[in-house]
């Protein structure tokens, strides 16, 4: 669920908004706390501007909206938001005898109210805006809870399933029903993809079997003008003006929508550069084409190669949340396949270098969540052998300690850790090479992690122990970096890892 709150001095062309909602049959009144529940709209109008009348403020009346995802439709009966809204407006800080008025709308496919209330609570007392929509965001999630309603946060960033009632395959013959599905069709791709371009919005239409089709034409002031149509994709059905629909996806409204789409784009675009940059080159000094798309599924991006001679020759990138290709020199020029070849190979060659720092970022983490009266400077014996039993073989280079992972068979100097501060002399190296020379090594770290991580699992076959331990430190990896990205700045509490 998700709110949408706007300020307005007067109160009337509120009102009569939704009013006019109400007389096309795009809306109803479902609740009012006045002294009538059918009082018409100069009624209502009087009533909230008698309840602020000795208020001089700009912004003495609010106007709500709450917007519910699809999978929500089922549940939301008018006495359930009823119930919904009067919750959220009393989290919020009204009392329960707060004057208010709630509209249901059917103009879009997403269910929808709006509430009109007076800010002033009583006399000049107004409601505390103070973090207003952050508070109004956390009742949010915590109406979402507690009335078993689909988490908006879950929603984010995920590939959408076109709902089978959004989709227009046959030809509609009543006008009414008609303007209302196209209208519902159009809303959603407006509301739930980004598009840039008429090009793009026309790709994205055909998700629910639309086209838009443009025509010229010359005002009475003799001004060209551009006129929007839409139609039943791949049809000679009739196709109905933009200005009948009841959002009015015209070009004026697409314009803004264009606009204001470019800085989710961007948003986009550098979430894709920074994560190939980031997350798969400086992971690997050499990745497979293979590999290289399995890693950019976890984004929901797919990658079409083009071929020439057999040989991979250009590659385009599928974004599958937007439905959309896109040109990776576009992105950014540094992703264009003629500067990224050299990173092809047919083996993968990790980066070691940024594998072992990381993982031993993360393993000091759960060292000092394990043993909190231990430390490397205090029990240096202890936290070396710890490590090492996870597979982080300790090397002395220049009278410094420094790690390198197990798996990582011939590393070079760039491949280690930095060095870590420890007395070499309170280490104990006989011990150390007893356990990392031994010849069952490999099965001593993953029966210590096993351990350590309360598994039951079957013991790994040998042959396939170096792939499963990769695997999963890679998991390790993922999670830690999902970790710092959702670490609140400024904040320095423990991370329990």
């Amino acid at each position: 669920m998700i709110a949408n709150i706007s300020h307005t001095e007067q109160v009337k062309p509120l009102i009569e908004y939704n009013e006019r909602k109400v007389e096309k049959g795009e809306a109803e009144r479902i609740y009012y706390t006045g002294f009538d529940e059918n009082a018409d709209k100069n009624t209502v109008i009087s009533h909230f501007a008698l309840h602020t009348r000795d208020s001089k403020r700009k912004d003495k009346n609010m106007h709500i909206s709450l917007n519910f995802p699809i999978d929500d439709n089922s549940k939301l009966s008018n006495d359930f938001l009823k119930e919904i809204s009067f919750d959220y407006l009393t989290k919020l800080g009204f009392p329960e005898t707060h004057p208010y008025i709630i509209y249901r709308h059917f103009d879009a496919f997403q269910q929808h109210i709006h509430i009109v209330c007076p800010k002033i609570i009583e006399g000049k007392k107004v409601l505390q805006d103070s973090n207003l929509y952050l508070r109004s965001q956390k009742i949010t999630r915590e109406l979402e809870v507690k009335y078993d309603l689909v988490q908006v946060n879950n929603l984010k960033n995920s590939i959408k399933k076109i709902p089978e009632e959004i989709f227009i395959k046959d030809k509609i013959e009543d006008t009414l029903d008609k303007r209302k599905k196209f209208s519902y069709a159009v809303d959603y791709i407006v509301s739930n993809y980004h598009p840039v371009s008429l090009n793009e919005f026309n790709e994205q239409l055909k998700l629910v079997g639309l086209e838009l089709i443009t025509n010229s034409y010359v005002d009475k002031d003799n001004n060209e003008k551009i006129g929007f149509k839409y139609k039943i994709a791949g049809s000679n059905d009739l196709p109905i003006n933009s200005s009948t629909l009841y959002s009015n996806p015209g070009h004026k409204k697409l314009d803004k929508v264009f606009k204001n789409n470019k800085k989710f784009r961007q948003r986009r675009e550098n979430e894709i550069k920074d994560f190939i940059h980031d997350k798969i080159f400086n992971r690997y000094h050499k990745i497979t084409y293979e590999q290289f798309s399995k890693e950019l599924e976890k984004i929901d991006l797919e990658i079409n190669y083009t071929y020439k001679n057999g040989i991979v020759a250009a590659y385009r990138i599928f974004d599958k949340r937007e439905n959309l290709f896109y040109k990776p020199s576009g992105i950014d020029r540094s992703l264009s396949f003629g500067n990224i070849k050299d990173k092809f190979s047919t083996k993968v060659e990790r980066n070691y270098k940024y594998h072992n720092a990381t993982l031993l970022y993360v393993l000091d983490k759960k060292y000092k969540e394990l043993y909190p009266n231990s430390s490397k400077e205090n029990n240096a014996q202890h936290y070396v052998m710890f490590m090492a039993r996870n597979g982080m073989i300790p090397d002395v280079y220049n009278g410094k300690l420094r790690f390198n992972n197990y798996l990582n068979k011939n590393p070079s100097d760039n491949d280690y850790t930095a060095n870590v501060s420890i007395a070499l002399k309170n280490l104990d190296f006989n011990e150390i090479s007893n356990l990392v020379h031994s010849k069952n090594y490999k099965s001593q770290v993953f029966q210590y992690q096993k351990e350590l991580t309360n598994e039951q699992n079957e013991k790994t076959p040998e042959k396939v122990l170096s792939e499963s331990l990769l695997k999963g430190i890679d998991k390790i990896i993922d999670l830690f970096e999902i970790k710092q990205k959702n670490k609140v700045p400024g904040k320095s509490k423990k991370q329990n890892l």
